[in-house]
C-alpha cells in the first residue's frame, strides 16, 4: 500500500510532462501547410456499382505538388476494372506513378497518389487527371488543371 500513492504521483508527473506534446505536434504539422484542395468529388455509376470518387491536389514544398485521387465503393457491389490515368506537361514525377488500374471493391477504398515537380526555370504546368472503365474507355471523369509558381515556391492554381 505505501507504493501506491508514488505511482500516483509519478503517474501524475508524466501526464503532465507528456500533455503538451500533441498541441506541439499539432503546431508542426500544420505550420505552412494548407492542406488538400479539391479538384473533383462525387458519386458515379460504374456498372452495378456506385463509386465515390474525390480528387485533391496539395502544395507539397517548393516546385512540388501531390495529387491524390481516392476511390470507393458506397455498396456492396465491386466495380467494373478501372483506369486512372494524370496526364502531365510541364511536370515531372517526383513519386509515385500516373497510371492506375484494378478494381474498387466494397469496403476496400482504394487511393493513388502521384507527387510532381515543376523543373527550374518552368513556372506552368498542367496536369490532367482522368478516370473511365477499362472495358470499353467510358469516361468517367476528366478534369483539367493548370499550376503555375507562385514567388514563395508553392505549386497553385492558375488564375
Amino acid at each position: 500500500m505505501a507504493r501506491r500513492p508514488q505511482h500516483l504521483l509519478l503517474g501524475t508527473l508524466l501526464a503532465l510532462a507528456l500533455a503538451p506534446l500533441p498541441l506541439l505536434a499539432g503546431a508542426c504539422a500544420t505550420k505552412g501547410a494548407a492542406g488538400p484542395k479539391p479538384i473533383y468529388s462525387d458519386t458515379v455509376q460504374v456498372g452495378p456499382a456506385d463509386l465515390a470518387i474525390d480528387i485533391t491536389h496539395e502544395a507539397k514544398g517548393k516546385r512540388k505538388l501531390e495529387i491524390k485521387m481516392k476511390m470507393r465503393v458506397t455498396g456492396l457491389e465491386e466495380t467494373e476494372k478501372l483506369v486512372a490515368d494524370v496526364f502531365i506537361s510541364g511536370f515531372n514525377v517526383e513519386e509515385g506513378s500516373t497510371h492506375w488500374d484494378g478494381f474498387v471493391p466494397p469496403r476496400q477504398p482504394q487511393t493513388h497518389t502521384v507527387l510532381l515537380s515543376v523543373p527550374e526555370g518552368t513556372d506552368k504546368a498542367t496536369a490532367t487527371v482522368q478516370i473511365q472503365r477499362s472495358h470499353d474507355s467510358f469516361l468517367l471523369v476528366r478534369e483539367e488543371l493548370e499550376f503555375t509558381v507562385a514567388a514563395n515556391g508553392l505549386v497553385q492554381p492558375a488564375g
